[in-house]
C-alpha cells in the first residue's frame, strides 16, 4: 500500500459476538459454526485483501464467540464480507449464511459505538441455500476523522458536495419547510427534495435555508470546462458525451439544475436520471446515470420512460414517428415495425411449462370420465364472507354428506357485494380460498426448506390446530371440486407431494429440490464409507425448539450405519422426511380428493402433468399472453396505448403480472395449455382488452369474460400507474360479472 493510499485509510475494529437462531445442518447433529471475515477491495474486481477467522463453537445453533479484529480499511471503497460456516471434518464445511457491508455505510464519525452492536440478518448466495438467524456485532472506527474529498476522486467530470453537506443526518425534531420531502438514496444516505424548486440537497433545510443547493465553485469549474472540451470534438446533432461515475458517486433521484422549467408538466425525473443543458446551443439534455449514456429524448415522454427491457438487439434502433408513436428499424433487413424486437423474444417472462405431447389426450381422456350425477341439483350455492372465506367455506363444505353434491354448478355470493357468479367470481374464490388454505399463519402447510414458495405438510399441524385432519380433508375436498369443475389453486407443493398423490415411489433425486444441501450429504454417505460420522438409524427431530431422536427401527438409535447397510439408511431417512411424518395429514387429504376424484384416474399423468392439473402455470410467459390477446373498441395490436400496456406488463415482476392476471380472470394461474385455453363464462375466451373511459378513470376488469376496460391514456407513466393502482387496490364485483 502506498502512501497515498495509506491517507485514505482508517482503522476499523469489529467485535462478533455471537450468532442467534442458526440453520441446523440435522443430517450430522447440530452445527459447529465459524465465522470468516473477509476484507474485499470493492469497485469493478471485488479483489479479496485478507481474511480472518474465528474459533469454532462446538453443537450449538446460538454460539458466543466474542472475539474482535482490527483492520485497516478504505471505507469508500472497501467492504466486509462475514461468512458464517458449520465445520465438517469429513465433507465440505457447510454454509449457514452470509453478510456483506459496504464500508461507506459505516460512517468514520461513529468512533464511540464500541458498546453498541448490531443485529445483521444472514442472507443466502444462492435461492437453494438453506438459511436463518443472524449476527450479532459491532462495527467502529478508532478515530473519528471525517471523510476527506481525497476519497471522491479527482475526475472533474462529477458535481460533489463539501464533505460537512454529506454528513450523516442529525437528530433533529424541528419540521421541514412547506414542500420539502426526506428521501434516501441507493446508498442508503439521507437527502431533502424541493418540490418548489425541484431540487435536492444533502443538508436537512430550515425555515432560513436556501432552496437551491450551492455549488462547490472550483469543481463545478472544472467539470465546466472540461464538458466544453469534450463538447466541441462532438457532432452538433448528438448530445454530449456520457459521464464518467468518477469514484461511483450516485445521483440522487429526478435531479434537475436550478434553471430548469419550473412549470414542468411532466414531474420529476425518473430515479437515476438528470437534467443538463447544452452550452453551445442552450438545448436540454438528459443524463441517464444508470447506464451512463446522454439523450435528448426526455424519458418522461412517449415512450422512453427509464428503459428496464434492456437494450435492443444488435442492429435495432428505437425512433419516434411524428405522431408520438415509437417505432423500430431493423438495419440489417433495412425494415421498420411498429413491435418493440424485445417483446417478441419467446424467452421474455419465460416460456410455458412444457409438458408430454400426449398430455392433451391425457387430460381429454381424464375429463370424459368426469360424469356430472344425475340425482344432484342445478347449483351448489356457497354464501360466505371475505374476512372469513376459509371458516365459512369449512362449515359450508364440511358440512354436506354426500360429496356429489360438489359437484353442481358452483354459485358463490360473497356478502354484501351485488353479482352474478358466471364463473369469475367462483374462480375468484378457489384463488383467495387457496390463499388462506396454504397460508403457513394457519399451521397447516409449511414452505420447503429453499424458498418461501413451494409448499410442504406441516409435519406438526397437530399442534397448531386440533382439528387439523378435518382441514386436511376439507382441502382435498377443495382440490377435488377445483379438479372438477376446471379450476385452478393458487398454490404449489414440493415433488413428493404430488408423487404421493399418484401413490409413486420417492427417490433421492427428489430430495435435491427441496434441499440441497441435506441431499448433498446423503449422496456423500452414498457414495462413501460413513462409519466414522458415527451415525444411526435414528433421525434429531425439531419441533418448537425441543430436539427429539426418532429411531428409523426398532432400536434404531442403538443400530450404526455401515458401509453394508447405508442404502437402507437412505431409504428410511427419504421415508421419513416425505411420508411417515406427515403420513395421517396426506391420507385426510387423499380421502377428501378422492371424494370428487377417484384417485386411480389420475394416475394417468405424472408428476409434472398432476401439477399443471392442480396450479396450471408456475412462471408467466409474457410473449404467450399476449399472443393470445384479442382487442376490441378501437384497439389493435400495434396501438400506442396497446403498446405502452405490454410493456407495463413486461416491467412488472412475476408477482405483479400475476396479481393483473387475476384482477382480469379471477385467478393468478394460467390454463396447463397456456393463454390459448383461457375459459370465460361462455366457453374459451382469450384474454380482450376493451377501449373505454377516459384518461381520468381507472382500469376496471369483467372475470367472467376475462376482459379488461382500459381507458386511452395520454402517456406510459400515467398507464403504469393507473393500472398498478386498479390492480393493487380494487376487490369485489360491482353489477354483473
Amino acid at each position: 500500500m502506498d502512501n497515498s493510499e495509506q491517507d485514505e485509510t482508517s482503522i476499523l475494529k469489529v467485535k462478533i459476538k455471537e450468532g442467534i437462531g442458526l440453520a441446523k445442518k440435522d443430517i450430522f447433529g447440530a452445527s459447529d459454526p465459524y465465522v470468516k471475515i473477509t476484507l474485499i477491495k470493492g469497485g469493478g474486481n471485488m479483489e479479496e485483501i485478507l481474511s480472518k477467522q474465528t474459533k469454532t463453537r462446538k453443537k450449538t445453533l446460538n454460539p458466543r464467540w466474542n472475539e474482535s479484529f482490527t483492520f485497516r480499511v478504505n471505507h469508500a471503497t472497501n467492504k466486509l464480507l462475514f461468512e458464517v460456516f458449520d465445520e465438517n471434518k469429513v465433507t465440505r464445511d457447510d454454509f449457514l449464511g452470509q453478510v456483506q457491508i459496504p464500508l461507506y455505510i459505516v460512517l468514520p464519525e461513529n468512533a464511540n459505538t464500541w458498546n453498541n452492536h448490531k443485529d445483521y440478518i444472514l442472507r443466502p448466495r444462492s435461492s437453494k441455500s438453506r438459511v436463518k438467524g443472524f449476527l450479532r456485532m459491532t462495527l467502529a472506527y478508532t478515530g473519528g476523522a471525517a471523510l476527506q474529498s481525497s476519497q471522491m476522486g479527482d475526475d472533474p467530470d462529477w458535481e460533489m458536495v463539501d464533505s460537512e453537506t454529506a454528513s450523516p443526518r442529525q437528530e433533529d425534531t424541528t419540521p421541514l419547510p412547506p414542500g420539502w420531502e426526506e428521501r434516501t438514496d441507493a446508498n442508503g444516505r439521507v437527502f431533502y427534495l424541493c418540490h418548489n424548486t425541484r431540487t435536492t440537497q444533502w443538508h436537512r433545510p430550515t425555515a432560513a435555508a436556501p432552496d437551491v443547493p450551492q455549488r462547490s465553485g472550483s469543481q463545478y469549474d472544472r467539470a465546466r470546462a472540461n464538458y466544453q472540451a469534450r463538447r466541441l470534438l462532438s457532432h452538433e446533432d448528438e448530445p454530449p458525451a456520457a459521464l464518467s461515475d468518477g469514484a461511483g458517486q450516485t445521483v440522487v433521484q429526478g435531479h434537475q439544475p436550478h434553471d430548469a422549467p419550473s412549470d414542468d408538466p411532466l414531474g420529476p425525473l425518473p430515479a437515476g436520471w438528470q437534467m443538463q443543458k447544452a452550452p453551445s446551443t442552450g438545448r436540454w439534455f438528459f443524463i441517464n446515470h444508470n447506464t451512463r449514456k446522454t439523450t435528448w429524448d426526455d424519458p418522461r415522454k412517449h415512450n422512453t420512460q427509464v428503459d428496464e427491457l434492456g437494450p435492443l438487439p444488435a442492429n435495432w434502433e428505437k425512433r419516434i414517428h411524428e405522431d408520438g408513436r415509437v417505432f423500430f428499424i431493423d438495419h440489417t433487413t433495412k425494415s421498420t415495425q411498429w413491435e418493440d424486437p424485445r417483446i417478441n423474444i419467446a424467452s421474455v417472462g419465460g416460456e410455458p411449462v412444457p409438458y408430454s405431447r400426449d398430455y392433451k389426450r391425457k387430460y381429454d381422456l381424464f375429463k370424459s370420465h368426469l360424469k356430472k350425477p344425475s340425482n344432484i341439483p342445478n347449483r351448489f350455492e356457497l354464501k360466505l364472507s371475505r374476512n372469513s372465506i376459509l371458516e365459512d367455506s369449512f362449515r359450508a363444505i364440511m358440512s354436506v354428506t354426500n360429496p356429489d353434491l360438489l359437484k353442481a354448478r358452483l354459485w358463490i355470493e360473497f356478502k354484501g357485494e351485488v353479482g352474478l357468479d358466471y364463473g369469475g367470481v367462483a374462480r375468484e374464490w378457489f384463488f383467495l380460498l387457496s390463499r388462506e388454505m396454504f397460508n403457513p399463519y394457519y399451521g397447516l402447510f409449511e414452505y420447503s426448506a429453499t424458498d418461501n414458495y413451494t409448499l410442504q405438510i406441516n409435519p406438526d399441524s397437530g399442534i397448531c390446530n386440533e382439528q387439523h385432519l378435518d382441514y386436511f380433508k376439507f382441502i382435498g375436498r377443495v382440490a377435488g371440486m377445483a379438479v372438477y369443475h376446471g379450476k385452478l389453486l393458487d398454490a404449489f407443493f414440493i415433488r413428493p407431494f404430488y408423487k404421493m398423490m399418484l401413490q409413486k415411489p420417492i427417490t433421492l433425486n427428489d430430495m435435491e429440490p427441496v434441499d440441497s444441501e441435506y441431499y448433498n450429504s446423503l449422496i456423500w454417505i452414498k457414495d462413501n464409507d460413513p462409519e466414522d460420522l458415527e451415525l444411526m438409524f435414528a433421525v434429531d427431530d425439531e419441533s418448537f425448539g425441543q430436539t427429539r431422536t426418532i429411531p428409523l427401527l426398532p432400536n434404531g438409535a442403538d443400530l450404526a450405519v455401515t458401509n453394508q447397510n447405508k442404502e437402507q439408511y437412505i431409504k428410511l431417512i427419504i421415508d421419513y422426511r416425505f411420508i411417515t411424518r406427515i403420513e395421517k395429514q396426506m391420507n385426510s387429504f387423499k380421502a377428501g380428493f378422492s371424494e370428487l376424484i377417484p384417485l386411480n384416474m389420475v394416475t394417468i399423468f405424472d408428476a409434472n402433468e398432476l401439477e399443471l392439473l392442480l396450479g396450471g402455470l408456475t412462471e408467466i410467459s409474457v410473449a404467450d399472453w399476449k399472443k393470445n390477446s384479442a382487442y376490441r373498441g378501437g384497439y389493435y395490436d400495434n396501438h400506442i396505448v396497446i403498446q405502452w400496456f405490454w410493456k407495463a406488463v413486461l416491467m412488472f415482476d412475476n408477482e405483479m403480472r400475476a396479481r393483473l392476471l387475476q384482477f382480469v380472470t379471477g385467478t393468478s394461474r394460467v390454463p396447463m395449455n397456456g393463454f390459448a385455453h383461457l375459459y370465460g363464462s361462455n366457453g374459451p375466451q382469450l384474454f380482450t382488452i376493451e377501449k373505454w373511459g377516459t384518461p381520468a378513470a381507472l382500469p376496471r376488469s369483467h372475470t367472467c369474460f376475462n376482459r379488461l376496460d382500459l381507458p386511452p391514456y395520454d402517456s406510459f407513466y400515467t398507464l403504469r400507474e393507473k393500472l398498478r393502482t386498479a390492480v393493487e387496490n380494487t376487490q369485489g364485483f360491482e353489477g354483473v360479472d
